[in-house]
């Protein structure tokens, strides 16, 4: 059965996921994995069966053997990569957020088109049970006609002091932000068109974080529905879980209430601390399959490429994502409403 090459770009914690699918996925052969530190980069490609490594993801580019990558750098490095995978004809599964400016958002979307390659947005919570559930229980007319919801994505403080590098180049809205909106997006099957938005800082600064604390905003979608978004980066790491995520929706003939993070499916309690382990997020399988919204959100980038199908958030709902969360951003320096 002949395969189609794929390349990792960006080797840390996210990346690895990326090379994992690749490695199980028929069809599929992993050929390259890249990350500027050498050393990450080929102990990926060793554990999962990569033929060649690189330092320069424009070596990834110029393998004629491959043809669509995963970029899974940080947020601001996207742009340039995926504009560069564009030009050389690469299919391209990007990370969240597409673009961290309206402006780079646009470029990758125009590029793609222009190369005719296909471009996903991994917006991995399409696929994550609750909300997959969510979506049809409003299709149905099950709460009836949506008048209110609340989104909450936060981080403790572990995140922006400890795991990632480069926190001081994004913040906690556009790390988490753009996931919190795109699932309210994909729920309500709307789209938000006035944003009103504060923030503050100093708790992270003083810790050596050059990063907002929060930002919370109220946004209004085209029908109707209002949704508030909150997202942090100050929880206590004394939380259970690294993340908080908390969705609830409140309709005419009824509410949903979604907690995909402190589910209380499964409680560990070790050294003294709890922790709700993750049992949808990456599912143990078989070593031939993958399993777990997080991994299967990857195989459906795979699907695109090797079968048509279509990509599960495309570069539209990135660019769209990208826009309303510039316009949170915008409305919590100006203190005014922000029109989408």
């Amino acid at each position: 059965m002949e395969r189609v090459g794929f390349g990792v770009i960006g080797a840390g914690l996210f990346g690895e996921n990326h090379a994992l699918v690749y490695s199980r996925l028929p069809g599929v052969e992993l050929v390259a994995v890249c990350d500027q530190h050498e050393a990450r980069a080929r102990e990926v490609a060793e554990r999962y069966g990569a033929r060649a490594h690189y330092a320069d993801y424009e070596k990834v580019l110029a393998d004629p053997e491959i043809e669509a990558v995963s970029i899974a750098t940080p947020d601001f490095a996207h742009a340039e990569i995926a504009l560069a995978a564009a030009k050389a004809g690469k299919h391209i599964l990007c990370e969240k957020p597409l673009a961290t400016t309206v402006e780079e958002a646009q470029a990758i979307v125009d590029a793609a088109a222009q190369a005719g390659v296909t471009l996903m947005v991994d917006f991995h919570n399409r696929v994550n049970p609750p909300f997959v559930a969510a979506r049809e229980q409003v299709r149905s007319g099950a709460i009836g006609t949506p008048a209110y919801g609340y989104a909450r994505l936060s981080n403790t403080t572990f995140v922006p002091l400890e795991m990632l590098s480069w926190a001081n180049r994004t913040s906690a809205l556009y790390f988490l932000g753009s996931h919190a909106v795109d699932i309210m997006r994909f729920i309500l099957d709307d789209t938000i068109v006035r944003v009103q938005a504060v923030s503050r800082s100093g708790i992270l600064h003083g810790m050596g974080v050059d990063a907002p604390d929060f930002h919370v905003a109220i946004a209004e979608f085209a029908r109707g529905a209002v949704v508030t978004f909150e997202h942090a980066w100050i929880l206590p790491q004394s939380q259970p879980m690294v993340y908080d995520f908390k969705v609830e929706l409140l309709g005419s003939e009824g509410a949903m209430y979604l907690n995909p993070s402190h589910h209380g499916a499964v409680e560990l309690h070790t050294g003294g601390r709890l922790n709700y382990g993750d049992v949808l997020g990456v599912t143990p399988t078989s070593d031939l399959r993958v399993g777990g919204f997080v991994l299967e959100a990857i195989a459906r980038f795979a699907d695109a490429v090797l079968h048509g199908r279509p990509v599960l958030a495309t570069g539209e709902d990135g660019l769209e994502a990208t826009r309303i969360v510039a316009a949170i951003e915008r409305s919590a320096e100006t203190g005014q409403p922000v029109e989408v």
